[in-house]
């Protein structure tokens, strides 16, 4: 195995900087966070997208920041940089980011049963349908027609629990 190919299969972002805080690497996931693909910023200092990036902190302190939470435009996130030490001498740092989606989901997907996620998927859906087709009854049937559902089977789903 490569080491790409296990950081490409991590949900979380990785970011690898090297001592000048220039982007040398990013798995997917970072690139779709920031919006960008790696051959587009490889080399590039990572402030340039990431306005408030720790990593330049990291390489100058040569301490770890762990597990803080971060807001950056419309984007909320946990990150951990660590200092990429060889020897005593800095010479980069690799992050770990979370969005505060992805962790919420791991979260929820503990805490509740997959009937209880699939109830309410159903149920956002079908009450995303019923008010693109509009309220009332009539409303209801388009939106169980284009569903391919009855009209008890969805007022049954979207009743309150």
């Amino acid at each position: 195995m490569h080491v790409r190919t296990i950081l490409q299969s991590l949900q979380q972002g990785i970011l690898i900087c090297n001592r000048n805080a220039r982007i040398i690497y990013f798995n997917d996931a970072y690139g779709e966070f920031i919006g960008k693909r790696l051959e587009e910023v490889q080399g590039e200092e990572i402030t340039k997208y990431r306005k408030h990036a720790m990593v330049p902190q990291v390489i100058q302190s040569q301490i770890p920041i762990e597990g803080i939470v971060r807001t950056e435009g419309n984007q909320e996130y946990f990150a951990s940089v660590y200092p990429i030490m060889e020897g005593d001498i800095p010479n980069g740092t690799i992050s770990i980011v979370t969005t505060l989606a992805q962790h919420q989901l791991k979260v929820k997907q503990k805490t509740e049963t997959l009937a209880e996620r699939v109830r309410k998927f159903e149920r956002e859906e079908i009450l995303a349908e019923v008010a693109y087709c509009g309220g009332g009854v009539e409303g209801k049937k388009r939106a169980a027609a284009r569903l391919g559902i009855s009209l008890a089977t969805l007022y049954n789903k979207i009743k309150e629990d």
